[in-house]
């Protein structure tokens, strides 16, 4: 089942993490989804979104040759920021996105808005989880991280990437669907996650005294 995934943070690391340490679990799965809204709104728009330290959503136009005529669809990409999350253990696709596509980071003050936070804590909690995501994936913690109505961030086999929902590629392309469909790597309702994983919709940093030895 989706939720807010509890991280227990030791007191060295505690400082990094000082947004999250107050959120509560609701308030931090609130502001996600809020982020996933955003990055939907964009996608629809056909512009891209960066998501600092993590990657970034798009839209991408392809031209595919059938048995007697050519297919042009539109489908959502994920390009990771491999340098940012520094990933030498793990594998992923490798996603080009035109120099075309308009991309812009995410709007903090439409999120603000969105959420009722102020902007600065809307900006902490997004960067601040993007940071414990990564510690975690560099301790082997292989979390499937959701983005409500778009897809999984997650793990088979030692490679991470994005999976799309379905119902997330055929809203975005309704002309060509079944195109997109064949080409976009699809979250399987019901699919295992990796090392018995949950996914998780955020992640709450916790003092690791907080949690049972």
């Amino acid at each position: 089942m989706e939720g807010c995934c509890s991280v227990a943070v030791s007191l060295e690391l505690s400082r990094l993490f000082p947004t999250l340490l107050q959120l509560s679990t609701k308030e931090v799965v609130a502001i996600w989804d809020a982020v996933s809204e955003y990055i939907l709104g964009q996608l629809k728009l056909d512009k891209g979104v960066l998501l600092t330290g993590l990657g970034t959503f798009a839209m991408v136009q392809e031209r595919f040759h059938g048995a007697e005529e050519v297919y042009m669809a539109r489908r959502p990409v994920f390009q990771l920021d491999s340098d940012a999350l520094c990933l030498q253990e793990l594998a992923f696709p490798t996603v080009v996105i035109p120099d075309d596509v308009k991309i812009k980071p995410l709007n903090y003050r439409w999120l603000s808005q969105a959420t009722s936070f102020p902007r600065h804590v809307v900006e902490d909690c997004v960067q601040e989880t993007v940071l414990l995501y990564s510690f975690q994936l560099r301790k082997r913690q292989r979390l499937a991280f959701t983005f409500k109505d778009i897809g999984v961030l997650s793990c088979r086999d030692d490679v991470l990437c994005m999976r799309f929902y379905y119902e997330c590629v055929t809203g975005l392309e309704s002309k060509a669907s079944r195109i997109a469909l064949l080409h976009t790597r699809l979250w399987m309702p019901g699919a295992a996650v990796s090392d018995g994983a949950t996914t998780t919709r955020g992640m709450q940093a916790a003092p690791d005294h907080a949690f049972p030895k």
